[in-house]
């Protein structure tokens, strides 16, 4: 059996990247990276995180190296202003690219702008580039400009991680690794994605950016509110179960985790869970984003072996995704999705856990 390899985030807790580290050490299966987005200075990123300074980000790359892990920095923002073009925005962030790079060794950049993957490439022809799944990658025509571009890796729209064909077109027309993510946990076909990410890249440039406003919830609430009235969407999702990675061997053995705005305890019980290919528990505790927030918010729990036992993988990977002229995962729903649980993992997220 091959080794399935990990991109794991940084959730800002020093704490949490302890435990990752002693999670990494057993096993068979890998972190090949952290990920994590540098001073707000420099770029905005793809979640609002608490203000760092240039010495702290390295500091991290150091203990993150010092493991034997290379690190993957986020510059994966969909909208720096009406000046992102200009040659001094231009130049200010390749001469960032290039200390973290050339004095701090980061291995790795996630970007979503293929203009500007195309300049890094230009300049740095050592440094691995991430496309990222903000680039809405969705068709083998993307992920080939993308590609040309410069890109060394792809991580495809979610909306497709349940489409293999399509996925293994993607990798064969453009010869690049595919990362794919799996637990972001937002909506199927999400038509607020993105205004919402266009939100989130003005705002993680802030050094308050994570002080939350009363318009911080907007997308959060609205999504919520879909999620709580049409359960359908909790099966929709594109999130990949642990016990389904290798089943996309014969397109990729690489994986990235969602949990940079996450707890300390959902991130190492995504970790584990990943990296040992199982889960025997709720599957909404391992999801980020929306449907985490409901699965807490309205108790809502999802026994993720009952999807092995009903042949969830086979029927949704299969299907055409004309929702509209099938209700299998509205019965699904109704079926498995239990309420009113709250379980130990839901009291350890909330910090009750004596």
């Amino acid at each position: 059996m091959g080794v399935l390899e990990f991109s794991v985030p940084y959730n800002n807790d020093p704490e949490t990247l302890t435990e990752v580290f002693r999670l990494a050490n057993g096993g068979n299966n890998r972190i090949r990276e952290i990920y994590l987005s540098g001073p707000q200075q420099y770029g905005g990123a793809g979640r609002i995180a608490p203000e760092m300074s240039f010495d702290r980000f390295v500091d991290i790359v150091g203990r993150i190296h010092s493991e034997g892990i290379r690190v993957n920095l986020l510059l994966n923002s969909i909208c720096e202003g009406d000046d992102w073009y200009s040659s001094s925005v231009l130049n200010s962030t390749m001469a960032y690219l290039k200390r973290v790079h050339e004095e701090h060794g980061v291995e790795s950049v996630t970007m979503a702008n293929p203009l500007y993957i195309r300049e890094v490439r230009k300049r740095f022809p050592r440094l691995e580039i991430c496309a990222s799944v903000l680039g809405d990658i969705d068709c083998v025509e993307k992920g080939v400009i993308f590609r040309k571009a410069g890109a060394d890796v792809i991580t495809p729209h979610v909306d497709i991680n349940r489409n293999p064909g399509l996925l293994k077109r993607i990798r064969d027309a453009t010869g690049a690794e595919i990362k794919l993510m799996v637990n972001e946990g937002c909506l199927f076909r999400c038509a607020f994605r993105k205004f919402h990410f266009n939100y989130i890249s003005h705002k993680s440039r802030r050094p308050d950016g994570a002080a939350v406003r009363s318009e911080d919830n907007v997308f959060s609430l609205n999504c919520l509110q879909i999620s709580k009235t049409d359960l359908s969407q909790f099966l929709k999702s594109g999130w990949i179960r642990p016990e389904d990675t290798r089943r996309y061997g014969g397109i990729t053995s690489y994986f990235k985790l969602v949990g940079r705005t996450s707890s300390k305890s959902m991130v190492l019980r995504c970790v584990q869970a990943y990296l040992g290919e199982s889960w025997d528990g709720d599957l909404l505790e391992l999801m980020a984003g929306n449907l985490y927030s409901a699965g807490m918010s309205h108790l809502l729990h999802l026994d993720n072996k009952s999807l092995d036992r009903a042949g969830f993988f086979e029927r949704i990977t299969s299907c055409d995704k004309e929702c509209s002229q099938c209700d299998y995962c509205t019965a699904m729903a109704d079926r498995l999705i239990r309420r009113g649980v709250f379980t130990s993992g839901k009291i350890e997220d909330l910090g009750m856990k004596k």
